[in-house]
């Protein structure tokens, strides 16, 4: 399930959930909020926690993976040519399935895509079928109250840096693998989605963290753990350094802050302190 559980809680193009853990990092008089995001929720997200909003009042920048009122898809239009055919890329018996996938979502303009986007797009249509959208995220809502406050918002990597990655996964041998796994667990999504936004909602990390535990193949499980987590991490630690803000809050996705290449850990080898808000859930 690891795949999928990244897809919804790690990338801004389709993620989900994260526990709910409020972090303070503080290194000399510079003051940060850490939070795991919720990047598209159903109505159960409504309001946000008044910490997590307390945190935004006293910032004077929001820090995202990338500013979503920003976004340009012609940035990376260039990597969504889908150049082969989907059986010579996937093979007839995968290429089958994912057109049955499509034919059953009636988004028939799929077909003009690459498989990994078009795969990545499924997932989208599935949550919003399901009522989980981005506007309800958290993510979202920080943005657009960020707007009527005036205060600055700034992406930690620009929008086609993730999607580059996965546009990669087929020179890399692993689209394949990557276009299965999600195939399959679109079919338990719903079961999924909810499993994993109650355990969101109670704060239940360690629920989170066992999910993370399920393996598919282990070329794969690599490529998200080094390419999509630790090496953005780390990107992500350069670019709080060169903004260097006095007061902000920061919010990625929950599957960047765990571990020992995770931000809650890279943070504190970079010298800061950080406290957790509290032990007890923020909803």
């Amino acid at each position: 399930m690891k795949a999928l559980l990244y897809l919804l809680l790690g990338l801004w193009c389709g993620q989900l959930l994260a526990a709910p853990a409020l972090w303070q990092a503080t290194r000399g008089s510079q003051q940060l909020w850490l939070f795991g995001s919720v990047h598209i929720a159903d109505e159960r997200l409504d309001p946000l926690p008044p910490p997590l909003l307390h945190a935004l009042a006293h910032s004077e920048l929001l820090l995202l993976e990338v500013d979503p009122l920003g976004i340009d898809p012609g940035s990376f239009a260039h990597l969504l040519q889908p150049g082969a055919s989907w059986q010579d890329r996937l093979g007839p018996r995968l290429a089958e399935k994912l057109e049955q996938a499509v034919a059953r979502s009636g988004q028939s303009q799929l077909r003009r895509l690459p498989p990994w986007f078009a795969t990545l797009q499924l997932t989208q249509y599935r949550a919003a079928e399901l009522g989980f959208h981005s506007r309800q995220g958290v993510d979202m809502q920080l943005r657009l109250l960020a707007r009527e406050r005036g205060l600055p918002v700034a992406g930690l990597e620009q929008p086609s840096m993730v999607m580059g990655l996965l546009a990669s996964l087929h020179e890399r041998g692993l689209e394949q693998d990557f276009v299965e796994h999600i195939l399959q667990e679109l079919e338990q999504m719903q079961a999924h989605l909810n499993h994993l936004l109650d355990a969101w909602l109670k704060g239940d990390e360690q629920t989170l963290l066992a999910l993370l535990q399920e393996q598919q193949s282990p070329a794969l499980t690599r490529f998200i753990e080094q390419e999509l987590l630790t090496r953005r991490n780390h990107l992500w630690l350069q670019r709080l350094e060169q903004l260097a803000p006095q007061r902000a809050l920061m919010v990625v996705g929950a599957l960047h802050l765990y571990g020992d290449r995770g931000l809650v850990s890279l943070l504190k080898q970079a010298g800061y302190t950080l406290v957790k808000h509290e032990d007890k859930p923020l909803y």
